[in-house]
């Protein structure tokens, strides 16, 4: 654990970047330092491995005063991350990854043996193992940072806007990378950005900083969505934050629809009289193994023989976004029911069969079973 006992920095000029900061981050868990420029998040974090060191208040990890260790052997004990990798252009991937170990002793050989298993751990290919900083992308350098700062197994890892200089899709491989090594290692993160949409997918807590180091609001990122403290912490939060909240909201809560799902094997007559009975305007038709194909529109199939089988039906439309019932959330449902030209969504399971249809009317009322509240209270779907 890493506690903040009423922390401030202030420099000769009179600045106060951190002003009376008191924070636990608790052991094993991913905390998000997040806020606007100037507001303390990277100096806080600085002091952690006294890159920078306090005015006055107390760093305790683990119980101890950080101010009692010697801060080149603190370091060593905690990894660092910083944006575009921060690594050494003269030495190799290889090399880059066993600095650390190399210098609290082990031989070269144990040292490079463990830079090639963290080389696989973060994804990266171990023939790039020889290969100089230049020669790679943006994304494969902020890899090999971070396995250089997990390569002495340190239980702290300081990460200082890691991914800001890389473009969006990598940087969003690189979050759920940090998320899958977080789930197996089970380090404590201190995490700074600016960017409220990654401090919300990355935390387990979330700090949020005013201007001048003052500290606005400690939570989970679920709780911060849902009880802003003050003005100044729902504005930074951003006003579509109840859409956010979606994702903390599983999409197996949903009570799915399956009378507007009809096999290839269904004859036009039938599906035309299932679309009747259940007064669906479409119905999504599905092949041998349940996978959905696309939608029929109902009032297509009157024109239609009625023994012409569906798999000879040319469809209205494509089945559209689709979304998985047992890992994705009730926004990856929503976002695919926004997208769907029918107003509905098909929900797949794991090998992408079809296990049910989603609408506005039945994702509100997964929206207010969540909350708590009672179906009569709701308001209508659009």
């Amino acid at each position: 654990m890493i506690t903040f006992e009423s922390v401030t920095k202030r420099y000769p000029d009179g600045t106060v970047a951190v002003d009376e900061l008191s924070l636990e981050i608790p052991a094993g868990q991913i905390m998000v330092l997040v806020g606007p420029s100037g507001s303390g998040k990277t100096t806080s974090l600085r002091m952690i491995n006294r890159l920078v060191d306090p005015t006055s208040g107390r760093i305790l990890l683990d119980g101890q005063n950080i101010q009692d260790s010697d801060p080149a052997a603190l370091r060593r004990g905690i990894g660092y991350v910083i944006q575009q990798g921060g690594l050494f252009p003269h030495r190799t991937v290889e090399d880059n990854i066993a600095t650390v170990p190399v210098l609290i002793g082990w031989p070269k050989s144990k040292a490079r043996g463990r830079a090639r298993e963290l080389m696989d751990l973060v994804g990266l290919d171990s023939q790039m193992r020889r290969r100089y900083p230049h020669q790679l992308s943006g994304g494969q350098q902020q890899r090999v940072g971070v396995a250089r700062a997990l390569a002495a197994d340190p239980p702290v890892l300081l990460m200082d806007e890691p991914f800001s200089a890389v473009d969006p899709i990598v940087r969003a491989s690189l979050q759920d990378e940090l998320l899958r090594l977080q789930a197996d290692l089970h380090k404590t993160v201190v995490f700074v950005t600016h960017d409220i949409e990654e401090a919300i997918k990355l935390g387990d807590q979330v700090a949020i900083f005013r201007p001048h180091g003052k500290l606005a609001q400690v939570d989970s990122p679920q709780q911060l969505l849902a009880a802003p403290v003050d003005s100044y912490v729902e504005d930074f939060v951003g006003f579509d934050r109840g859409i956010r909240r979606l994702s903390f909201l599983a999409a197996d809560t949903l009570d799915l629809d399956a009378q507007p799902i009809a096999g290839q094997d269904s004859t036009a007559a039938q599906a035309l009289q299932q679309a009747r009975r259940s007064g669906d305007a479409w119905l999504l038709v599905t092949d041998a193994q349940r996978r959905p194909r696309g939608w029929v529109a109902a009032a297509d199939l009157e024109s239609l023989p009625g023994d012409t089988k569906l798999a000879d039906v040319r469809l209205t439309t494509g089945h559209g976004h689709t979304f998985r019932v047992d890992s994705d959330s009730l926004r990856a449902a929503l976002d695919a029911t926004v997208l769907s030209v029918t107003g509905q969504a098909v929900g797949v399971d794991a090998d992408g069969r079809v296990v049910g249809v989603t609408s506005y009317d039945r994702l509100r009322d997964a929206i207010q079973r969540a909350e708590g509240v009672p179906a009569a209270e709701g308001v209508p779907a659009p």
